[in-house]
C-alpha cells in the first residue's frame, strides 16, 4: 500500500506500508518506508528510510540550490489504521523562523496487508529468532573489497549511448567546439556555449529553452519516459514502441544533442530542461536501438530497464573540458586520490537469544541423615582518615637585649640612675698617745634622682618595673582530625537437611551462559575511493601549535641539517644552527686575522714582535722613511727569515712561514754611525705582521659549537617526545573511541582538501569571476553528502619515514597518527552519488542532476560499466551468514536435578 503527499508543490513524500519479511515473521512491529523527492517530479528520491512505532526518525536534506528539509517523522499504529505524521521545516532560508512549516498527517493506511506465506528454508543457520529477543545491536561495519574486472562489460550498449556526429553541420556547436578543443582554451569553449544558450549568432533559434519549444513528438517524450520507467518496474510486457520510424528524426535529434552539449558545458543552468532533454535522448536511443535492425529487436523487461537508465557517453574530442590557464598544478606532497575498487558494505550484528546453564561451578554433597549448613560471608570495610595541622609562633622584644629574670638585678640596674649623698654633722677626730684616735660627731645618707624634678614613690616603682626587658612569646598549635569508618557485610546461609531423606543428596551449581546470534548483513555494493595522504597529522599539529602554543615539529638532527662532524661547522652557518637549536649562550668564533707591529727608530737595530697566541705569522708589510740629510741613505733588515730594504724598489708584502711566539726584527744601514749621538728623526721603520688563526684554535671552537648544538638537539628532542606523549595521552587512560574520532575528523579535513584540489587542477578559477568562496562552500557540501564518512577506514604507514621512532607508542594513543608519514584512506561513496563523483573526478565539476541523468566521460567508461553492473537499487538488506556464540557470565544457577550434565555436541571448528 503506497501513499503520496505533495507539500506546497515543492516536494513530495512517498510512503509504503511494508509487510513483515521472511526473516521477521514472528515480529509484530509495523514498518513504513518513506521517500522524499525534490523537486516533486524528481524520479530519484533524496531521502529514504524506514520508521516504526517505537522510534522517531530525524530527516534532513540540503540541495544544491540551498533548499532545506529538516524535521521528524513518527508512526502511530491503531487497531485498524496506521498514521504517518510529519513535523517538517522546509525552504531556502537557513533561519527556521523564516521557513515553511508542515505539521500533520503524511499518510493514512486503513488496513494492514497480510504477511506473505513463509517459504521453505533448508539452511539450519538461518532459523527464526525466538520471540523473547531482547538485544539487537550492530557490532561493526566492514567492506568486502572486490577487484576491478579487467575488461569493459560486453553488454555496454545497455549502459551507455553516445552522439553520432555524422549528421551534424560544420557550423553546429559540436563542430565549433571540436575545432577549438586542441587549443586547450576553456574560456573560449564556454563562451561558445553561452552564445548558444543566449541564441547569439551563429546559433540564433537553435536553443529550445524548455520542453514546450521542442518539436513534437519529442516534447511528449519526458512524460513517455516516466510512463516507461513505471512500466519497466511492473509485470506488464506490452510493446511500447511498435510502428515507430526513427530515420526522419535525425535532424531534430542532432539539434537536441547540441542543446545537451551547451548545458553540459554550463552545468546547473536550466537544470529541469537538462533533465527533460536527457529523458528525450534516452527514449530516442531506446527506439533507435530497437529499430536499427530488421526485424526489430525484442527486449526483455530487464533490458528495457537498463536502456531507460543508460548514461550519456560524452564525446572525447570535447569532454572533459581543459582547465583554465590559472589552474593550479598538481600538489608537490605526492598525495593522490583515485578510484580503488567496488566493495560490498556489510554489517555484523548480534542478538541475544537466550540464557543456558554451562559448566559446573560447584557441588554440595549431603549424605543420608546428614544436615549441612554453609555460610558465605563477604565483608567490605572502608576507613577514611583526614588530619590537618598548623603551627604559629610570634616574638616581640623591647629595647633591651638582656634576658635575665632576676628582678633584683634589674632593679639595681635601674637604681644606677640615682645619686646617693652622705652628710656629716660636727664630725671631729682627736689623736691620743701614739696610735689612739677618737671620732666625735654624726652623719646621714640620702638617695636622689639625677634630674632636678620631683618623683613620687609610685612613679619610682613604675619606672623600675617598666625599664626591664619587654618580651612577649605567643605559640599557637591547631590540630584537626577526621576519621570515618564504614563496613558492609553480606552473609549467605544455606541449609541442606537430609535427615529425613532416603539416600544421599547432591546439589549442583552451574555457571549461566549467554547465547548470542551473530549475523552478517549485506548492505549492497559501494564505490570505494583510495586517498593517500602524506603526513596526515600536519594540519592537526599546526592547529595545536596555534591554539595551545604547543611545538609539535620534530627537531632535525645535526646530520639532517648537514652537520655530520664538527668540521662541517663554519663561520657562515654557526649562527643559524645556534638559532635553530635555541642555544642561549653564544660563543663567537675567533678572529681569522690578528696583527703584530714593531717600530724601529735610530739607535734600534733589533726588536721582537709578539705573535698572538694561537696565531701564526702569514705576511709582513714594511714601511720606512729616511729623512733628508740623514747619514743613512739605505736600510736593510730581516723580518723572521725574509729580507727587506728601505726604501724598497718594488714594495710588496713579505711572506712569512707560520712563525709563532717571538718574531725577531732587525735592521742595518751602510752609513749608520757606530756610536751615538743619533738624530731622533733620521729615519723610522714600521713593520706590520699579519697573523692567521691556527687550525687547532679553529677546530676547538668548532668542537665547542658542535657540542652545544648536540646537547641542545637532545634537549629539544626530549621536550618533543614529552609533548607528543602528553598530547597523545600515553600517560593516562584514554577513551579509544575519542582518539579515533580525533583521527577521523583530521583525516576528513585532509580528504576534503585533497578532493578540492581536483577542482583547482582540472578547472581552476575563471579569470573574470570571483566565485572562489562560493565554490568552496558548494563543493564542501557536495563531498559531505556524496561520501559515507562514517564508514571511512584508514591505516597509517611510516615507510619511508622521516621519523626514526615512528609508531613506537601505544595503540590506544595518538602517536601512530601524529608521527605517520602516510595515511591510506578508503572512503565509500553513497550509491546515489556514484556517477556524480566519478564525473567530478574526471572533470572537476559537479553534475547537479541525479542518476541516471549523469553523463560519463570516455576515460571513465570501464569504471562506469562495472558500477552499473554492481549497482544495487534494492535498499533492503540481506542476511548472508549467521552463527551462535556462547559467552560465560559471573552468575550461577542451581540445577533442578542431581544428574551430572553431559556435553555430547561436537565442538566448533
Amino acid at each position: 500500500m503506497v501513499e503520496t503527499t505533495i507539500i506546497n508543490n515543492t516536494f513530495k513524500v512517498v510512503s509504503e506500508l511494508l509487510a513483515p519479511d521472511q526473516e521477521h515473521l514472528h515480529t509484530t512491529a509495523t514498518v513504513v518506508k518513506y521517500e522524499f523527492h525534490y523537486p516533486a517530479d524528481a524520479p530519484v528520491p533524496v531521502i529514504t528510510g524506514y520508521v516504526d512505532a517505537h522510534h522517531r526518525r530525524e530527516v534532513q536534506y540540503t540541495g544544491y540550490d540551498a533548499f532545506r528539509i529538516k524535521g521528524q517523522l513518527t508512526l502511530t499504529v491503531k487497531e485498524k489504521e496506521v498514521i504517518l505524521n510529519g513535523n517538517l521545516y522546509y525552504g531556502h532560508n537557513e533561519n527556521p523562523a523564516l521557513q515553511h512549516h508542515f505539521d500533520g498527517t503524511l499518510a493514512l493506511f486503513r488496513e494492514t496487508p497480510p504477511p506473505p506465506p513463509p517459504c521453505p528454508d533448508d539452511n539450519d543457520d538461518s532459523d527464526d529468532f525466538p520471540p523473547q529477543l531482547a538485544v539487537d545491536a550492530p557490532l561493526f561495519p566492514y567492506v568486502n573489497i572486490l577487484p576491478w574486472p579487467d575488461n569493459t562489460p560486453a553488454d555496454s550498449w545497455l549502459y551507455f549511448f553516445s552522439y553520432d556526429p555524422a549528421h551534424t553541420g560544420t557550423d553546429s556547436l559540436y563542430s565549433l567546439l571540436a575545432a577549438i578543443a586542441p587549443q586547450k582554451n576553456r574560456q573560449a569553449m564556454e563562451q561558445l556555449a553561452i552564445q548558444f544558450l543566449q541564441q547569439d549568432a551563429p546559433f540564433t533559434g537553435q536553443y529550445y529553452g524548455n520542453v514546450q519549444q521542442v518539436p513534437p513528438p519529442f516534447n511528449s517524450f519526458p512524460a513517455l519516459y516516466d510512463a516507461w520507467v513505471a512500466a519497466a518496474h511492473s509485470s506488464g510486457r506490452e510493446d511500447i514502441s511498435a510502428g515507430v520510424d526513427t530515420t526522419s528524426w535525425l535532424p531534430v535529434i542532432d539539434q537536441l544533442w547540441q542543446n545537451y552539449f551547451a548545458l553540459a558545458i554550463i552545468p546547473g543552468f536550466n537544470e529541469p530542461f537538462a533533465i527533460a532533454l536527457n529523458k528525450i535522448l534516452l527514449v530516442c536511443n531506446l527506439l533507435q536501438t530497437q529499430y536499427s535492425s530488421e526485424p526489430p529487436r525484442v527486449f526483455t523487461q530487464e533490458e528495457i530497464r537498463q536502456l531507460l537508465h543508460a548514461n550519456v557517453l560524452l564525446p572525447g574530442k570535447i569532454f572533459p573540458l581543459p582547465p583554465y590557464a590559472t589552474a593550479l598544478s598538481l600538489p608537490k606532497d605526492d598525495s593522490r586520490i583515485m578510484p580503488f575498487a567496488i566493495g560490498q558494505l556489510k554489517m555484523s550484528r548480534y542478538r541475544l537469544l537466550r540464557y543456558q546453564p554451562g559448566e559446573i561451578s560447584g557441588i554440595q554433597n549431603v549424605m543420608k541423615g546428614e544436615q549441612k549448613k554453609t555460610v558465605q560471608r563477604q565483608l567490605q570495610s572502608k576507613q577514611e582518615t583526614q588530619q590537618e595541622s598548623s603551627f604559629q609562633q610570634h616574638h616581640n622584644t623591647g629595647r633591651y637585649q638582656q634576658t635575665s629574670n632576676d628582678l633584683l638585678l634589674e632593679t639595681k640596674q635601674t637604681l644606677a640612675g640615682f645619686t646617693q649623698s652622705t652628710a656629716y654633722d660636727n664630725f671631729t677626730t682627736t689623736y691620743g698617745p701614739p696610735t689612739q684616735a677618737v671620732l666625735n660627731g654624726n652623719w646621714s645618707s640620702s638617695l636622689k634622682p639625677d634630674s632636678n624634678g620631683q618623683q613620687s614613690d609610685s612613679g619610682f616603682m613604675s619606672r623600675v618595673l617598666n625599664s626591664t626587658v619587654n618580651r612577649v612569646s605567643e605559640r599557637i598549635s591547631r590540630i584537626r582530625s577526621f576519621s570515618q569508618y564504614s563496613e558492609q557485610e553480606a552473609v549467605t546461609s544455606s541449609l541442606f537437611d537430609n535427615r529425613q531423606g532416603n539416600g544421599h543428596f547432591r546439589g549442583i551449581y552451574r555457571w549461566l551462559n549467554k547465547v548470542y546470534r551473530v549475523t552478517v548483513e549485506n548492505y549492497g555494493h559501494r564505490f570505494l575511493l583510495e586517498l593517500n595522504i602524506r603526513q596526515p597529522a600536519q594540519d592537526y599539529i599546526l592547529s595545536q601549535q596555534s591554539l595551545n602554543a604547543t611545538d609539535l615539529q620534530k627537531p632535525l638532527s645535526p646530520a639532517e641539517k648537514g652537520i655530520s662532524v664538527f668540521t662541517d661547522i663554519t663561520i657562515s652557518n654557526y649562527a643559524q644552527l645556534l638559532s635553530y637549536y635555541q642555544v642561549d649562550v653564544i660563543q663567537p668564533p675567533p678572529e681569522l686575522l690578528a696583527y703584530a707591529a714593531v717600530v724601529l727608530r735610530p739607535g734600534e737595530t733589533e726588536k721582537y714582535a709578539h705573535i698572538p697566541e694561537h696565531y701564526a705569522a702569514e705576511e709582513a708589510s714594511v714601511t720606512g722613511i729616511i729623512a733628508d740629510g740623514a747619514p743613512v741613505q739605505m736600510i736593510k733588515g730581516i723580518v723572521g727569515s725574509s729580507i727587506f730594504e728601505v726604501p724598497a724598489s718594488a714594495p710588496a708584502p713579505l711572506g712569512m712561514h707560520g712563525e709563532t711566539g717571538q718574531l725577531p726584527v732587525s735592521a742595518i744601514g751602510p752609513n749608520l754611525p757606530d756610536a751615538p749621538p743619533y738624530k731622533p728623526n733620521d729615519f723610522i721603520i714600521n713593520i706590520r705582521i699579519q697573523c692567521r688563526v691556527s687550525e687547532e684554535k679553529m677546530n676547538g671552537w668548532k668542537a665547542g659549537i658542535y657540542r652545544q648544538i648536540s646537547e641542545a638537539y637532545q634537549q629539544r628532542l626530549s621536550a618533543y617526545i614529552n609533548t607528543f606523549s602528553r598530547l597523545s595521552g600515553e600517560h593516562e587512560q584514554n577513551n579509544p573511541e575519542l582518539l579515533r574520532n580525533t583521527e577521523r575528523s583530521a583525516l576528513q579535513r585532509r580528504c576534503i582538501v585533497l578532493l578540492m584540489q581536483v577542482f583547482h587542477t582540472k578547472v581552476g578559477e575563471a579569470p573574470d569571476t570571483r566565485t572562489a568562496p562560493l565554490n568552496d562552500v558548494r563543493y564542501d557540501q557536495f563531498f559531505r553528502e556524496a561520501l559515507e564518512w562514517d564508514e571511512m577506514t584508514w591505516t597509517f604507514d611510516d615507510s619511508p619515514s622521516v621519523f626514526s621512532y615512528a609508531l613506537q607508542g601505544r595503540n590506544d594513543s595518538l602517536r601512530p597518527f601524529l608521527q605517520a608519514q602516510w595515511a591510506r584512506v578508503l572512503l565509500p561513496v553513497r550509491p546515489a552519488f556514484n556517477f556524480q563523483l566519478l564525473y567530478y573526478l574526471s572533470s572537476g565539476m559537479i553534475w547537479p542532476a541525479p542518476y541516471p541523468f549523469v553523463p560519463v566521460n570516455e576515460p571513465d567508461k570501464q569504471i562506469a560499466g562495472h558500477l552499473k553492473t554492481s549497482y544495487n537499487s534494492n535498499e533492503y538488506t540481506k542476511i548472508e551468514h549467521s552463527w551462535e556464540i556462547v559467552l560465560p557470565t559471573a552468575m550461577q544457577v542451581v540445577q533442578e536435578g542431581s544428574q551430572l550434565p553431559e556435553f555430547t555436541s561436537s565442538p566448533h571448528t
